[in-house]
Formats: structure tokens, sequence, C-alpha cells
């Protein structure tokens, strides 16, 4: 028998090689289980008492000796049922306990993540859109487009979720003589102003989140989440909006 699947299902490899000899010689003493299946006197006894725990394993008291037995390996599917349902209580219980702790989450006061790579910016600009509510406004400054494509079909992705959301994006383009502005100006609930030398890197305000965007070199997205920050940035931005054209 391959060992290895009673180890995935979690049986050490002690366990393992006491139970399968049990299987193998039937009802015995400590003495031919040891000698058996190669495991130390010392540790005998601690692996037996786990595996009668599990249910896998057996004892009787022969004139004051101990006798073991294996249960069947039937019984292995038992032992795995009672995990599973030992898993669902725990996740019960774990969710129960879920509000609670996003809630110590949220009261962080100031909190910088840095994501990398097209993964890392996805993971950035999803989890931050998913936390803005209804009313609220996208506000983007220092927009360029990119050569690469998979960013732009990223963002493209991004746009639809967000009108799907029904939250406004005002953005400020450095650069209108592109592809990417024009079909910028196209999308719904969105509104554009051009200004130049905006920032030098892309800069994307949701909420109580600052995104501070490179794409060059190594790609990357610095998210910073606080609202003081983020007030201090929308003050900037607002009075960008007002010195932009239409």
């Amino acid at each position: 028998m391959n060992e290895k699947i009673l180890e995935e299902i979690g049986l050490t490899k002690g366990e393992t090689r006491v139970y399968l000899t049990l299987l193998k010689i039937g009802e015995t003493t400590t003495g031919k289980i040891i000698e058996n299946a190669q495991i130390s006197s010392g540790k005998i006894y601690e692996i037996l008492d786990k595996l009668i725990k599990k249910g896998l394993v057996s004892y009787i008291v022969k004139e004051k000796t101990k006798y073991f037995s294996a249960a069947s390996p039937e019984r292995i599917l038992d032992y795995l049922h009672e995990k599973e349902m030992d898993i669902h209580q725990k996740e019960e219980m774990f969710l129960k306990e879920l509000p609670g702790l996003l809630n110590l989450n949220q009261k962080k006061e100031h909190e910088t993540k840095l994501f990398k790579g097209i993964k890392g910016i996805q993971t950035a600009i999803f989890e931050s859109l998913e936390k803005m509510n209804k009313g609220q406004e996208v506000l983007a400054m220092g927009i360029r487009s990119t050569k690469n494509e998979k960013f732009n079909f990223l963002w493209e992705r991004w746009h639809k979720e967000r009108i799907h959301k029904k939250l406004i994006c005002k953005a400020i383009f450095s650069d209108k003589n592109t592809d990417y502005y024009k079909n910028f100006k196209k999308m719904k609930m969105t509104r554009i102003k051009v200004t130049e030398g905006v920032t030098p890197s892309a800069i994307d305000i949701m909420g109580n989140r600052v995104l501070i965007f490179t794409y060059e070199n190594e790609p990357s997205c610095l998210v910073i989440e606080n609202e003081e920050i983020a007030k201090s940035f929308t003050t900037f931005f607002n009075t960008m909006w007002k010195t932009g054209k239409s």
C-alpha cells in the first residue's frame, strides 16, 4: 500500500507504520509491533494512544498484558468524515468571529502596501474598487497611455466594473493626443479634463485609498490607506480640476 495516502489524510509516519503492521499481523503486543514496524520503544505507547483516539486501534487486556489490534480500513473513511465535520464546525465558528476581525482590521489608522507586476496591480485596483460605496467618486490624475496591451485590457475590465457599480470617474489627462484618451472620453459615467505636467506618476484616489502607479521597469502600485492622506490628495486633485481644460 502507498503509505503516503495515510500520511496525507492525517496520520504521521509512525502511526502509519504501526497501523499497517497491526493490519498484517493481527492482534499482538507492543513488543511485536516495535519489531515489525521498526518503532522505538519510547514512542510506541504515544503512537498507539493517538491511533486509539482516532478510532483506528483498540486493545484488550489478557493476564495483565495489553493486546492491540487494528480497526477495519473502512474506519478510515469514518475518520475522514469526522475530520470533515470538524472542519465545518470550525469554519462556522470562524465565520461568527469574522466581522469582529474585519472591524479590527478597519481600525488601522495607516496602512501601506506595495503591489508588483500586472497581477499585483490587478489585485490593488479591484480590491480598492470593491471597498468603494455608491455615491463616491474615483479621482485619477497624471493618466498616460501605456504601450503594454495587458495593462490597457486590465483597465478596460476595471472601468466596466466601475460603471456597473455606478461610480463616476473624474480623470485629469496630461496627454490627449492618444487613442487611449479618445477611448476614455467615450466611457459612461466619466468626466475628463486636460492639463500639462500633473504628476510624475499616475495617481488614483478611491475612497480612503491613494494608489500611486509606476509602469517603467517593474510595474508597481503603492497603496496608502489613510483618511487624512486621501483628503490631502483630494484637495490637490480638486485644485488641478479647476484649472484643467475640458
